[in-house]
């Protein structure tokens, strides 16, 4: 564009100045050589103020490139931190919604805080192995795994909170919390479109109690066919629940759980998984005792009351504010 202009304004006085010349041979007589002389007075003006217009239109071009650029990065950054700030939103709200399956359960304490952790030590471990596992897929693990057991929502207190073995019945009901959970995530996919956190969270709700060797539920999946990181999820709940005091059991000492991890390993869990585990399983009992201590259950209604006035005071607050400013 800024060439074909230079080129448009040389023609245009080239054919001029070619024009003038011709007319002041006629009008005015001179002789060739004094024409010859004024012509190339005349080019020269002109070349100087062509010269002129052409560094001032690099200059205009540079300083508008320069000044596009800023507000492209500008516009880059604040981009940035609006779809940091929505994600951040959206992962609070997603796991509001997890902790709010789990109350539902008694005596899990911290459980989804520690499912994370557990996940994010075997994926650490695992990510050598594996190229699709980076932070970026890693972080959506930890905050796909408190998605695992949100189908329980769908299961009778009359079971999910029985203090004792189920009845094959009872235990084929159980089993059904990971498609209702698998469900609901995809009830979810099929109004936003496909989505890798929500893809990965339909996997591990669906497929967590899938076995290595093909024995598990709810499809009998064996081995690769179970997703990488519903593999991963498997293991770090199964060390949960087993470690942790239920209504109908008593929790297991770390090393009982580590042995009999060990025994399954090839079997209920794969291989690699059950050796990442292997290799930290110091960690992970660091992380059991400092976290079980932690007992959320449902708050007391005093305590609820407290955060809900609270809350309301604050908005109140803020309201008045409004209108004082106004």
């Amino acid at each position: 564009m800024f060439i074909s202009i230079l080129l448009m304004q040389i023609a245009v006085i080239l054919v001029g100045e070619l024009l003038i010349n011709a007319w002041i041979g006629r009008a005015f007589e001179l002789a060739p050589i004094l024409a010859d002389r004024l012509f190339v007075f005349r080019m020269s003006i002109a070349l100087c103020v062509l010269t002129l217009s052409g560094l001032t239109m690099i200059i205009a071009s540079k300083r508008y490139g320069d000044v596009l650029e800023s507000t492209n990065e500008e516009l880059g950054r604040e981009v940035e931190r609006q779809l940091a700030s929505g994600l951040k939103k959206r992962n609070a709200l997603i796991f509001g919604l997890a902790k709010l399956a789990d109350y539902r359960d008694t005596d899990t304490g911290a459980h989804l805080e520690r499912i994370g952790l557990y996940a994010r030590i075997l994926a650490d471990e695992l990510s050598g192995t594996y190229q699709e596992i980076d932070h970026k897929w890693t972080d959506r693990l930890v905050l796909a795994s408190s998605l695992h057991d949100i189908g329980k929502v769908g299961i009778a207190d009359a079971i999910l909170l029985k203090p004792g073995r189920f009845t094959p019945e009872e235990r084929t009901e159980m089993e059904k919390h990971a498609l209702i959970g698998a469900d609901t995530l995809l009830a979810i996919r099929a109004k936003l479109g496909p989505d890798e956190f929500i893809d990965m969270g339909i996997q591990i709700a669906l497929q967590h109690h899938e076995k290595w060797d093909g024995t598990g539920y709810p499809f009998n999946l064996k081995g690769e066919e179970i997703s990488l990181a519903a593999r991963i999820v498997a293991l770090a709940d199964f060390y949960d629940a087993l470690t942790s005091v239920r209504v109908y059991k008593d929790a297991m000492e770390h090393s009982k759980t580590m042995d009999l991890i060990v025994s399954l390993r090839g079997t209920h869990f794969a291989p690699d998984v059950a050796d990442a585990f292997v290799a930290n399983e110091a960690l992970f009992n660091r992380i059991r005792k400092q976290m079980q201590g932690i007992r959320h259950g449902l708050p007391e209604l005093t305590k609820l009351e407290i955060a809900a006035r609270k809350y309301m005071d604050d908005q109140g607050n803020d309201q008045n504010g409004l209108k004082k400013a106004a």
